[in-house]
């Protein structure tokens, strides 16, 4: 470690200190108070890991991690930004504790996430020994742009083939990036619930990106995911070598791989989350333990660790109890939506939108939810709350999906959807954007002590 490395350690260290004194959160400042002295502490620290397996994506990323952190590190601990800070300054914060004044490194495996855009710039001075991408979808424009821009930083990242690459199959945008590439890796589902209601969600994917073509999907599962193939210049979904069977109203799936020498293997896991874009998040984090060795039988044992990260449909007990879920872009906020119809029925539904730098500031992504199909589907919703610094977007979003006005509240303060109350035995559900996440999770928290 250089000078000027070891001067950025120090600092950072006494931030961290400082921090945990005074009891404040402050996830990536050490990182970011490193990096403004010493760019070169983070590669420093990266080329000390023995195994380093990152995981990107629009959607799942941290839910992901979390799932196959608690599939490997059953005998040894590996490194993790757990918390979600996935950019350079977050994945440097997660390394540090782990870094000696000597310059060495305490644990030799990690598991990072790490931000699309960020990506490229990690890649260009690291090779990770593996990357997870879980898909591709259009995510905050102001900070990533169209799909195609966020498709051109995995691409710019994904180039070593030396690098195992573990890709989406049903998702024509992520499966694209393994296209004539060795030592890629796909996983999909091979069957799943029907629906039987016509969505009108976005699909950013629609066209084949060989010939330009519209795709044809035989099977939709939400967005542009799904079985699908080109009829113009017959480019299809490539076969995975990792597949899941989902059954309605059960929570144990199953998993058939068929991986290096025709070698085929069946077994079950037990679903720790709900809703089938959590199906894609465990079958990734399965797909991926398997290439890193783990024996499927030493999985249960793993998941029944697992604690689904802040904001993943956490329930807080209460009267009445309340249930947090973060949504930043129009396909996982509808696919949150998904997963409460028929749950969430006669009780109110809050929203908390803000549009500070972390959420994105533009929020056109709001019009892009399905919040019709949620409405077909639960329309006894008692009433809607919306807060935040959008909050009155979200709620002209709302009268325009058909919800009747006198059924939406404007709410001043976030706060205030702590305080909302349903019926007996029923649960209040709170749809929060990054930045109202910790604070309402604090409460709630505090609320319970």
């Amino acid at each position: 470690m250089d000078v000027r490395s070891w001067v950025a350690f120090a600092v950072a260290s006494v931030t961290a200190f400082a921090l945990r004194v005074t009891k404040r959160a402050g996830t990536s400042l050490p990182g970011y108070v490193a990096a403004r002295i010493s760019p070169n502490l983070l590669f420093y620290a990266l080329e000390k890991l023995d195994r380093c397996v990152i995981v990107t994506g629009t959607n799942g990323k941290t839910t992901t991690s979390a799932l196959l952190r608690s599939l490997v590190a059953q005998d040894e601990t590996w490194i993790s930004n757990a918390l979600g800070a996935n950019l350079l300054q977050g994945i440097l914060s997660a390394l540090l504790p782990e870094l000696t004044w000597r310059g060495q490194l305490r644990v030799k495996r990690a598991i990072l996430e790490v931000d699309e855009a960020t990506l490229p710039r990690l890649t260009k001075r690291f090779r990770p020994d593996m990357i997870i991408v879980t898909n591709v979808m259009r995510d905050q424009l102001d900070r990533y742009g169209e799909v195609d821009a966020t498709l051109g930083y995995l691409y710019e990242s994904t180039r070593d083939e030396t690098v195992e690459l573990v890709l989406n199959a049903d998702d024509p945008l992520a499966a694209s990036l393994g296209k004539n590439r060795l030592n890629t890796f796909y996983y999909g589902l091979s069957d799943w619930p029907e629906d039987d209601l016509l969505r009108q969600e976005v699909r950013d994917g629609a066209f084949c990106l060989r010939c330009g073509g519209e795709l044809f999907y035989t099977r939709t599962v939400f967005g542009q995911m799904g079985h699908y193939h080109c009829p113009v210049c017959f480019e299809k979904r490539p076969e995975p070598q990792f597949s899941m069977c989902v059954r309605a109203m059960q929570d144990d799936v199953k998993i058939r791989e068929e991986v290096r020498l025709q070698r085929i293997l069946e077994y079950h896991v037990t679903q720790p989350l709900v809703g089938i874009y959590n199906a894609y998040n465990l079958l990734a984090a399965c797909a991926a333990a398997r290439l890193l060795g783990v024996n499927p039988a030493r999985f249960e044992v793993g998941l029944a660790r697992f604690t689904a990260p802040i904001g993943r449909m956490q329930t807080f007990p209460g009267n009445p109890s309340r249930v947090l879920a973060l949504i930043k872009n129009p396909t996982g906020a509808t696919m949150v939506l998904r997963s409460l119809e028929g749950v969430q029925s006669g009780n109110p539904l809050c929203f908390v939108i803000n549009d500070a730098d972390a959420d994105g500031r533009d929020v056109s992504w709001l019009w892009d939810i399905d919040i019709e199909s949620y409405v077909k589907r639960s329309p006894l919703v008692s009433a809607w709350y919306c807060a935040g610094t959008r909050g009155a977007d979200m709620a002209l979003r709302l009268k325009y999906a058909g919800i009747e006005p006198a059924r939406i509240h404007l709410l001043e303060r976030a706060e205030e959807t702590l305080r909302v109350n349903a019926d007996e035995g029923g649960s209040v559900y709170i749809l929060c954007t990054y930045t109202a996440l910790h604070p309402l999770a604090n409460q709630l928290e505090a609320m319970q002590s």
